[in-house]
């Protein structure tokens, strides 16, 4: 059986936000340096655990960086302004060990109801199995792939509170 917990990063024990980054790096698709900071100025993070305790997913939502969103929004030839998009969720990560159980899309959909009312975006590989649930969500692909500077693609999307409480 599986936990979920979200937290206020600053309601979180020291080792809970090392094992969260950890994770992160593990899953590869975060640059490390200044991330620790990054983690601590999340608005929420979720920890999936097991039933012995083991951290076996995480995700967040974060408030960025204009300079960030901007240079996102951009790379991806967006064609919304950025700065109708302030919340992101991101760092969606699940162990190897249990990926291909639709852990990611639990992962968001608990995330989700603390922003419902807010426009969204999310990048994510450009990859068939990455972010297959978004329609789910709301999600809609914004913009072109562009390259992420590790060796593969990555694609915006993107969810207009208004128009997802409207097909609701």
């Amino acid at each position: 059986m599986l936990t979920s917990s979200i937290f206020l990063p600053s309601d979180c024990t020291a080792q809970a936000l090392a094992d969260f980054e950890k994770l992160l790096i593990e899953g590869g698709a975060v640059n490390p340096q200044g991330l620790t900071e990054r983690i601590r100025k999340a608005s929420r993070l979720l920890f999936l655990r097991a039933s012995d305790d083991q951290l076996v997913g995480v995700g967040a939502l974060k408030h960025p960086r204009a300079a960030y969103r901007n240079r996102v929004f951009a790379d991806a030839r967006a064609t919304v302004l950025a700065n109708e998009y302030s919340v992101e969720l991101g760092w969606v990560v699940v162990t190897k060990s249990r990926q291909g159980r639709r852990l990611s899309t639990r992962i968001v959909g608990e995330l989700l109801p603390f922003v419902k009312n807010e426009n969204i975006f999310a990048t994510t590989r450009a990859d068939e199995r990455v972010m297959s649930f978004a329609s789910d969500y709301g999600f809609e692909i914004n913009g072109k792939p562009y390259p992420s500077g590790h060796g593969y693609d990555l694609v915006l999307y993107l969810r207009n509170a208004a128009r997802f409480r409207e097909v609701q």
